[in-house]
């Protein structure tokens, strides 16, 4: 017969496994770490879930596996990235393929609205800060899915030299990461594993993830999420792959998808893979590199438009990238980027002496060549002087310190858009990398200066986005030809290509009107010299992934300078618009 602390004894093993099944499911997403920022109510579920776990579940006893592998991911915890330090803007994450605009972020890193404005935008409390725990101490970083849509980063695995083992039958793998999220926003981050064959034939799939808003009982922050499985007979390659989906329904939609300390690895003696190396570039020398950023139209705004025939005739004959993105909201911190490999933490448009970093026009400079701005509507005052056609930040220089600050250099560098035709007469007075600029009436945004201009300007971002498309089209149409036809172009000596482009798509203003996912037109146009030195000529499409800093790359290599950081020195350069294979590893030192 059974004692009274015997049958007691039964009773709470009882409760506890009833509790347990109970329970078990709701405890798993209730928070075990809590941000210092977070209100009381999640101190408290926090403890609630230490006290059950502590009391009810014992600790869960894994079997031993044979996972002799490191982590096969290359910057699996993106410590390796040079971060968006408002949390804003697309950063080039090394070892990483990607789709859409996805970012590196500080943990604790503040929340601020961006404006299209001369002024910062508010810094929000301390409670809407992005994640500040970390799951590893030396976590600094975590990847996100950025301000604009959804957003993939992917690798492939090479799983070859484990090809006996995995065709025994029982090589296990896992897959694992920190996932997360922010407060009520329903975006979410997933990992998929595909076992290819050798074909690159799918022979199975393993998945980790969401980890849903209600999951993290609506705190901001990560939780770890893991699977392990046998790896398919026939397996030789795993691709990995991040997705960051954007289903955030507020007008002010931040993709809130978080990732962190993502891992890949197998029960067989596979090394570690190398540090990531940038990417090889097939990019050719060019002499003369001419640029222009159009602004605030989407790719689609653009191709096919009516109100657009003149850049719907240049798509129709020369090089369009078609996979091409803008890296932020509003349109300065697009602008710095192209020049200084980083939009240095701004999130509102900083017209003149913002930025004390090196710059592309300094690495000209110590090259021995030479660069030049021209700028609609400029006067003979030249260029710290505003006047009704023309604004200091039509052209990105004069953000910069080290030219702000230095008048004589400025005034030999930037000049009013006339004299672009008269330096182009000869090589001796062409610049070897020429920005061009349209002012507010013609650049495709404004004009905005008068009340009939903002409510034309509304009424493009609730209509068709058409707003200015033809006036922008008209400045090119008079303009690309002064290029075209110039003596420099035309010298079969001299290797010159035009980018044409747009700083960013129609939200500028970051509420989710008109946005495009920051997808912008790219076009490209060589010389005559410059095809026969290998670069293609049109019309093609290029749908290889490229951005802001794909094209300060290219440019970079095009005139034999060093990169600026980690954005430039780890883009994929646009290799698409030119013949050859590979030829420069793209080891450029980062001059800083």
């Amino acid at each position: 017969m059974a004692t009274a602390p015997n049958v007691l004894g039964h009773v709470v093993a009882v409760a506890k496994q009833l509790l347990k099944k109970a329970l078990g499911p709701l405890v798993s997403t209730l928070p075990s770490n809590v941000p210092a920022q977070s209100p009381v109510l999640w101190t408290v579920l926090a403890w609630v879930r230490k006290e059950i776990e502590t009391n009810l579940f014992p600790a869960h006893v894994v079997s031993p596996w044979s996972v002799t592998s490191p982590n096969l991911l290359v910057n699996g915890s993106a410590e390796l990235a040079d971060p968006s330090l408002t949390g804003n803007s697309s950063v080039t994450i090394p070892g990483w393929t990607v789709t859409g605009t996805p970012t590196v972020i500080r943990y604790g890193t503040a929340r601020v609205i961006p404006l299209g404005l001369s002024i910062p935008g508010p810094t929000l409390p301390a409670v809407f800060n992005f994640p500040n725990d970390r799951p590893v101490s030396g976590d600094t970083q975590f990847i996100g899915g950025g301000n604009v849509a959804t957003s993939t980063l992917s690798q492939t695995v090479d799983l070859t030299g484990a090809a006996s083992t995995i065709d025994g039958g029982s090589t296990p793998y896992k897959l694992s990461g920190w996932l997360g999220g922010a407060s009520i926003d329903p975006s979410a981050a997933s990992i998929t594993v595909r076992f290819l064959d050798g074909n690159g034939a799918q022979l199975g799939v393993g998945k980790i993830g969401p980890v849903t808003a209600l999951d993290r009982w609506f705190q901001t922050g990560l939780l770890e999420r893991s699977t392990s499985a046998v790896i398919p007979v026939g397996t030789r390659s795993a691709q990995v792959v991040v997705t960051l989906r954007d289903s955030n329904p507020a007008t002010l939609g931040y993709n809130n998808a978080f990732a962190d300390d993502l891992a890949f690895t197998v029960g067989a003696a596979l090394p570690a893979p190398p540090p990531p190396a940038p990417p090889a570039s097939t990019v050719g020398q060019l002499d003369h590199v001419f640029m222009v950023y159009m602004e605030n139209k989407g790719y689609g705004d653009i191709v096919g438009s009516p109100n657009a025939p003149y850049l719907n005739s240049l798509v129709n004959a020369y090089g369009v990238e078609t996979n091409y993105y803008a890296l932020t909201h509003p349109s300065d911190p697009n602008y710095y980027p192209l020049l200084g490999g980083s939009d240095f933490g701004y999130s509102f448009n900083c017209a003149t002496n913002c930025i004390d970093a090196r710059n592309l026009a300094d690495n000209i400079e110590a090259a021995g060549k030479t660069w030049a701005g021209y700028a609609q509507g400029m006067s003979a005052a030249g260029p710290y002087t505003a006047t009704g056609d023309y604004a200091p930040d039509q052209l990105p220089f004069l953000a910069y310190r080290d030219i702000y600050n230095d008048p004589a250099r400025a005034a030999a560098h930037l000049f009013p858009l006339t004299q672009l035709a008269t330096d182009l007469s000869s090589s001796s007075t062409a610049p070897n990398f020429a920005w061009f600029a349209a002012n507010e009436a013609n650049n495709m945004e404004g004009p905005i200066a008068s009340l009939t201009g903002v409510l034309n300007y509304i009424g493009g971002l609730f209509t068709n986005h058409q707003y200015n498309v033809k006036a922008g089209d008209q400045f090119l149409q008079n303009t690309v030809p002064a290029i075209l036809n110039s003596a420099v172009w035309n010298d079969p000596a001299q290797k010159s290509a035009l980018f044409i482009t747009f700083d960013e798509d129609t939200d500028n203003i970051s509420l989710g009107f008109g946005n495009g996912g920051n997808h912008v037109l790219t076009i490209a146009i060589p010389s005559p010299g410059a095809i026969s030195a290998g670069m293609r000529s049109g019309p093609f499409t290029d749908d290889s992934y490229a951005n802001h800093y794909s094209l300060l790359r290219t440019i970079e290599d095009a005139l034999g300078l060093p990169s600026l950081t980690d954005n430039d020195t780890y883009a994929q350069p646009l290799n698409g618009l030119w013949t050859t294979s590979p030829t420069n590893p793209g080891t450029t030192p980062v001059i800083l």
